[in-house]
């Protein structure tokens, strides 16, 4: 009897939870995804070439349109999408230089503390070579920060790479 109910209840629950309607853009081949449910801020670019930020408020699958509070949009005239969510090594590579320099600059204190003449002479590569690590971290953070999927089409009409697409996984 208990089994019952528990089963009944993640059914009803089911059919009533949110994040049932969502925008999927995925790679041809593979079973990564990127999810994007109402509520959700998305970046993506037109055919006439004008980037747009606009936060979904729903996703029709019937007539495959993305629905905004001033408009809506077909998604076949998407031909860009850009994630704002960093590339998962550029943190840790831009972390790791950080810890580089820092360590570069604890060495080249402790080599100028144990010289004869300390702190006389210290030499350009103990300041230079941390600042352009320091300098390489930040670049490689910023430069990505973001990421771009261009969605293309080939002559029949089909996408090449990338694909975005509207799914209903409502329960009925």
């Amino acid at each position: 009897m208990q089994k019952t109910v528990l089963i009944l209840a993640f059914f009803l629950l089911a059919s009533i939870s949110f994040g049932q309607k969502l925008l999927q853009l995925e790679r041809l081949n593979s079973t990564k995804t990127r999810k994007y449910y109402p509520g959700d801020e998305i970046t993506f670019q037109l055919n006439n070439g004008q980037w747009y930020t606009r936060v979904i408020d729903d996703v029709s699958y019937e007539k495959q349109f993305i629905l905004f509070a001033n408009g809506h949009v077909a998604v076949d005239s998407i031909v860009a999408f850009r994630s704002f969510k960093p590339a998962r090594w550029s943190r840790s590579i831009g972390n790791q230089l950080f810890n580089f320099a820092a360590a570069w600059v604890l060495f080249s204190v402790v080599d100028q503390a144990v010289a004869d003449d300390p702190f006389q002479d210290i030499p350009k590569s103990a300041y230079v070579i941390p600042a352009s690590s320091i300098a390489t971290g930040i670049l490689v953070k910023k430069l990505f920060k973001h990421r771009t999927f261009r969605i293309r089409r080939d002559k029949s009409g089909e996408v090449t790479k990338w694909r975005l697409r509207t799914l209903d996984l409502t329960v009925k």
